[in-house]
């Protein structure tokens, strides 16, 4: 059996990640053991592909082609709630604003937008 979520549902699986990342960035140390160099990028890039997974997931569903504007929306609001996230971090005693971080937070939400666009697209056979 095959499922497949409302697109309602992907806008509340976006606010509670969008919740989550906020919880997170307030605790003051939370850094763990290194396993690799560059771990923190990573896991900004794949927190944030993930948002921008529910976001792209959250509009409504068209029969028409989704043009790539939307990539581009969902790249935005992810960099913005990205931005938000580390002018929150300036004022959590232990942390910093990073420009690098929010580069990669913008970078996981343009390709994970991206991908499920292309994904979209190849499902619907359109070019």
């Amino acid at each position: 059996m095959k499922f497949t979520a409302d697109y309602r549902v992907y806008r509340i699986l976006a606010v509670g990640w969008m919740t989550t990342i906020y919880l997170l960035s307030s605790i003051p140390d939370l850094s763990g053991p290194a396993l690799l160099t560059g771990q923190d990028k990573l896991f900004h890039v794949l927190s944030f592909a993930l948002l921008a997974g529910f976001f792209s997931l959250s509009f409504k569903p068209s029969k028409q082609r989704v043009p790539f504007t939307r990539v581009l929306w969902v790249t935005l609001l992810v960099a913005g709630y990205g931005g938000f996230d580390e002018l929150h971090q300036m004022h959590v005693p232990g942390r910093d604003a990073s420009i690098a971080d929010l580069f990669a937070d913008a970078i996981g939400g343009f390709l994970a937008a991206l991908i499920l666009w292309k994904r979209r697209l190849s499902s619907k056979g359109l070019p």
